[in-house]
């Protein structure tokens, strides 16, 4: 924090002090995770848009900010909504049925006033939900994690209230093993050592804290589409999904459920700068940035930018797809 107070002091001094300048702070989720790499492309690629805006010899609006978005690691999608909501950070990569939730002051945010001042910019891509054990440990059902030890993800985590949602179609609780709250990063050398037999995450593919387990020989417990189709009816967000082949080497096509992630923001932020940070979003050099980087953000394109959003737009986003002549503008601003 004290380096990044320092590195804003010098940029305000370098630009003088009759100009604005602002921190777009952007919470993601752990950093073994995808919330966090693509987070980091889109702050990237927001900073650099509002450089363009500052360059005396572009265009620029009358009293443009200047704008310095950061991707901070948090402890993922119910704590990112409800930062959002005290205006500790702008923005946030929300699952798209956490953000639901928060709308209708349900679920984790049943007892949050004004939860329902979430809305959204975009959606972004779809998040698998991933139930990662040893080879070794012989769970191939949902059934066997009975008496494992499984980290559960963080308190305040999507993943979390996800995987209850999963216990619950089983008639299961997390009574039946030995559940440990960890982010994945923390996982590594625990499944390593056999101490963890295995771990869960809603994120995009391919996973790192996955990935790095390659040597140890993983199993991803399916979610069949009978039970992914009876959890959809009581909780339409969640919708069944698929794994692909390969996705991690050797781990075959996997059924599961899935929801979209969101970039969130607070009902109460300033229009003109949610028009700009979605222009941003949307700008040739954001999907340079998303070509290039992390495999799950080459999901991310204008022509999905509507799919699976289920909150309200934010005044400022739905300006800009108005603007751009997007079909399926008819989300309700409320």
């Amino acid at each position: 924090v004290m380096v990044l107070l320092a590195f804003l002091t010098l940029i305000q001094g370098s630009r003088g002090f009759g100009e604005e300048l602002s921190v777009f702070r952007i919470g993601t989720g752990g950093k073994t995770g995808v919330y966090y790499p693509v987070g980091k492309l889109i702050a990237r690629g927001i900073t650099r848009q509002f450089e363009k805006k500052q360059d005396p010899g572009g265009p620029s609006r009358p009293q443009t900010p200047c704008v310095i978005a950061v991707a901070q690691n948090s402890a993922g999608s119910v704590e990112n909504v409800r930062t959002i909501l005290s205006k500790e950070i702008e923005a946030g990569l929300v699952q798209s049925d956490v953000a639901d939730q928060a709308h209708g002051c349900r679920g984790p945010f049943s007892k949050d006033p004004g939860s329902d001042k979430i809305r959204a910019i975009a959606s972004l891509y779809s998040e698998k939900f991933q139930i990662v054990t040893r080879k070794d440990a012989r769970i191939r059902r949902i059934q066997d994690l009975r008496g494992k030890r499984i980290s559960l993800d963080e308190q305040g985590s999507g993943t979390l209230s996800v995987m209850r949602i999963i216990l619950d179609a089983y008639r299961l609780s997390e009574t039946d093993f030995s559940p440990v709250y960890l982010k994945p990063v923390f996982t590594k050398g625990k499944m390593i050592s056999g101490d963890l037999h295995g771990f869960v995450m809603m994120g995009g593919i391919p996973m790192e804290a996955v990935s790095d387990l390659s040597g140890v020989g993983i199993f991803l417990v399916p979610v069949p589409k009978r039970i992914s189709s009876e959890i959809n009816k009581r909780h339409p967000h969640l919708v069944p999904g698929l794994i692909p082949a390969n996705a991690y080497p050797g781990v075959p096509e996997t059924p599961t459920i899935q929801v979209y992630a969101v970039l969130a923001v607070h009902a109460d932020a300033d229009p003109d700068l949610v028009y700009d940070i979605t222009a941003a979003l949307w700008s040739d050099y954001m999907g340079s940035l998303f070509r290039q980087g992390h495999p799950q953000a080459r999901e991310i394109r204008l022509e999905s930018a509507l799919t699976g959003v289920t909150i309200p737009l934010h005044g400022g986003a739905l300006r800009f797809y108005r603007d751009a002549g997007l079909a399926g503008t008819e989300i309700p601003l409320q």
